[in-house]
């Protein structure tokens, strides 16, 4: 697709919401989208920027974390969008291909970064074996460093894409109720997860079922991009209105989970609750009519945004060694010390500063790995101005 949101706002669209006349080419790169890429990337480095903060959760940081963990929900959102999005109109020929192909890009900063995180950890290298068993058990469960299971979840969503691409399709004319029932489901499925009712699995972080409601959303979404943007531009402040409410009820929840009910700040925080998925369907929402403002006002500093978001895996990807490394720093030099003396909203105010530090050092260093033959495997691209 191409064209800017006031183009997109005037397409003629046939009565499943689709374009009355798609085009048969791979569809363009959606500006919009990449500063939902941008923007969530940064939530996930605040989150985990937060979640460590000296004193640890707290009724100061932990308000904030309840809002900033849609950060996960948005990326299964977005990865389901951009994937039903680039083979809406053309299934891969063979699939075994887009498996070799998408895995390539996954699989190897996953398997490198897992070997540096294990590193990283201090893992006892001696011995060998139960070193290389501890290290094969990381791979299988994603537990290298806490944001790791985020690639093993991409791994199934991917593995499962010719079903959803057969679903959407199979489900043309009707997709508001596959909409309304991922909803159910995802709702469901967090009130189960918070609950403890899902006998013997403590953290689902690391399986697609835990997401599917999100997942399925996104590809609807996609299938409707034209629609959806259109919806967008025409009524914006209707979506930041709705976020403004969803975040409202998110910090509403905690307050009344960690004061009134006397639940811990960090269990009042936590992802898997229901509230999280309304506010994370907002965000995401928000975030694109951010994108779909931007792109209308002409698209300013494109090629700055562009280049965040092609650097966005790779710095999801190191962001923990260098915040681990921060860390490490202000407890040798008594820093950590001193701010546990401080109030908890100074803390939290100074940690929330850092955030931006820590994605702008990333981002160069992401910049420079782009441009050696490690990229791949640090940051899931091929070496740029590698040609084929």
């Amino acid at each position: 697709m191409s064209g800017s949101p006031r183009q997109l706002a005037g397409m003629r669209t046939a009565p499943d919401g689709q374009p009355a006349a798609r085009a048969r080419t791979p569809p363009s790169r959606l500006d919009s989208v990449d500063v939902v890429r941008v923007l969530t990337v940064g939530l996930v480095i605040a989150v985990h920027v937060l979640a460590q903060q000296p004193g640890g959760v707290t009724l100061s940081n932990g308000a904030p974390l309840i809002v900033l963990h849609v950060s996960r929900e948005v990326f299964f959102l977005l990865t389901a969008f951009v994937l039903v999005y680039s083979y809406r109109d053309r299934a891969p020929s063979r699939w075994w291909a887009f498996w070799r192909k998408r895995y390539l890009l996954i699989c190897a900063p996953y398997v490198v970064w897992s070997a540096v995180y294990f590193l990283a950890g201090g893992e006892p290298l001696r011995p060998a074996g139960r070193a290389l068993a501890g290290f094969a058990n990381d791979l299988l469960t994603g537990a290298a460093r806490y944001h790791l299971y985020f690639l093993l979840v991409t791994m199934q969503v991917y593995l499962v894409f010719p079903l959803l691409r057969r679903l959407l399709t199979a489900t043309r004319g009707t997709h508001g109720w596959l909409l309304a029932g991922a909803v159910v489901y995802q709702l469901g499925c967090y009130t189960a997860v918070q609950r403890g009712s899902v006998p013997g699995l403590a953290d689902p972080s690391a399986y697609l079922p835990s997401y599917l409601g999100f997942v399925v959303a996104g590809g609807v979404a996609a299938w409707h991009a034209e629609t959806l943007l259109r919806w967008t531009l025409e009524r914006m402040w209707w979506v930041f209105a709705g976020c403004a409410l969803a975040v409202a009820a998110g910090v509403a929840v905690f307050f009344v989970r960690a004061s009134a009910l006397g639940q811990p700040p960090v269990l009042a925080s936590a992802v898997f609750q229901p509230v999280v998925v309304v506010e994370s369907v907002a965000v995401a929402w928000a975030f694109l009519a951010c994108g779909v403002a931007w792109q209308r006002r002409g698209a300013p500093g494109r090629r700055l945004v562009r280049s965040a978001s092609d650097v966005s895996f790779g710095v999801y990807l190191a962001h923990p060694l260098l915040l681990q490394g921060l860390l490490a720093v202000c407890a040798a030099s008594g820093l950590t010390a001193v701010a546990q003396r401080q109030p908890g909203p100074l803390v939290t105010a100074v940690a929330m500063a850092v955030v931006p530090l820590i994605y702008l050092a990333c981002w160069s260093a992401v910049a420079v790995a782009l441009r050696t033959p490690l990229s791949l495997a640090l940051t899931g691209r091929p070496r740029r101005g590698a040609r084929g």
